[in-house]
């Protein structure tokens, strides 16, 4: 019977627990509940087969957020910025990695999803792309990762601190160190060799994201120069371009090339609270 429950379901892969569901089976406070949102990241195959193979669901219980902040389109493996549609109108959500729990899937498909709550198709490949991100983001030299987090410049810093005005344009952010090429460097004169491709949507308003990934782009190549380019020399990490690219124009070809930079610092610094933006 639980087996056939499984395969019949109507549980999916981003749907919302009922508001008193999440209360009892995650056991949110009472006093947070109105701000916490409990969703399904089990990807669907698995909520369909049997309880014997898949016994548990998993769920992030998430937080209610005034507006989506920079942590939109998967740019952070640890955070996710992402909007529902809701009877209310569309809610903004913020989930956290670490915060994922495993419940009893005959419990969970017992009972039926939150009603009026809705994550679109774009959504769900999203929070797909999300989840996975967290076991195979890319990874740099240790000694390029300090040097791009190193006092006084923090360039990773003013990378996101560029990157927070247009997030809601910017779909990703990818590096080509040395042409892929994994050397050490040693010493500031021994300059790694960075290129910087801003991906933005193009599917919504094109023109203005344009706009906005080319003025990120401007911010990130001063910051560079500003930090690196000393008595006519760069030292430390030369920024060869910064460029702002279609996601219609980039090929999967060419982002093959390219290694994924990710903003997780901003869930690493201690004390780092995130703002909402609008």
């Amino acid at each position: 019977m639980a087996d056939e429950q499984s395969r019949k379901t109507v549980w999916r892969q981003g749907m919302v627990l009922d508001h008193q569901v999440a209360l009892a089976l995650c056991r949110i406070p009472v006093e947070d509940a109105e701000q916490r949102v409990a969703v399904v990241v089990t990807h669907d195959c698995d909520i369909a087969n049997s309880s014997e193979r898949e016994p548990f669901v998993e769920v992030i219980v998430g937080g209610r957020m005034p507006a989506l902040g920079a942590d939109t389109h998967a740019k952070t493996a640890r955070r996710l910025h992402i909007e529902f549609q809701t009877g209310e109108g569309p809610v903004a959500v913020e989930l956290v990695a670490t915060d994922k729990m495993q419940l009893p899937k005959e419990e969970v498909l017992a009972t039926a999803p939150r009603e009026n709550w809705l994550l679109r198709p774009e959504g769900v490949v999203t929070l797909q792309q999300w989840l996975a991100a967290r076991y195979r983001r890319s990874a740099f030299a240790d000694e390029f990762e300090r040097r791009l987090k190193s006092k006084p410049a923090r360039l990773d810093k003013k990378i996101a601190k560029a990157l927070v005005a247009p997030s809601e344009h910017i779909l990703a952010v990818f590096f080509d160190v040395d042409a892929g090429e994994e050397k050490q460097c040693n010493g500031l004169e021994d300059v790694y060799q960075l290129h910087i491709t801003l991906l933005y949507d193009s599917t919504k308003d094109d023109p203005t994201a344009y706009e906005a990934a080319e003025k990120a782009a401007s911010a990130i190549e001063d910051a560079f120069e500003k930090e690196f380019f000393q008595g006519g020399t760069w030292k430390s990490i030369q920024l060869l371009s910064c460029t702002a690219v279609s996601d219609s124009v980039m090929t999967v070809a060419e982002s093959r090339l390219l290694k994924q930079w990710w903003l997780d610092y901003m869930s690493l610094d201690e004390g780092h609270q995130q703002s909402m933006l609008a």
